[in-house]
């Protein structure tokens, strides 16, 4: 009876190993730190960081445009005026100004 254990032992054992390493190596490929879902994870992750700095790029292309337009040797004396006027909400003394709020109520 001991023999029969020992050998269907001897048979079983070798083929329990072998499976119980491809399990562990399959699940660590699916499942792992380095596995398909944490990679689909990390492919998620540099997409959403892609954008992010994209979206950074292009404000920063944005501001380096305006503070160049602000710079003394390219600045333009109409933009600087145009500029003023719409911050401080003023007119020039010599425009002439039309409310149209006032036009559409008249009619």
């Amino acid at each position: 009876m001991l023999r029969a254990i020992k050998h269907r032992l001897r048979i079983i054992l070798p083929p329990a190993v072998f499976f119980a390493i491809t399990w562990y190596f399959g699940w660590n490929a699916l499942h792992g730190k380095s596995g398909l879902e944490a990679q689909r994870v990390q492919q998620a992750e540099l997409t959403q960081a892609n954008l992010a700095f994209n979206t950074a790029d292009t404000e920063r292309q944005q501001w380096e445009t305006r503070i160049a337009d602000l710079s003394g040797q390219s600045i333009s004396p109409d933009m600087l005026d145009g500029q003023a006027r719409k911050v401080l909400n003023l007119a020039n003394p010599n425009d002439l100004v039309i409310d149209l709020s006032q036009n559409k109520n008249a009619e």
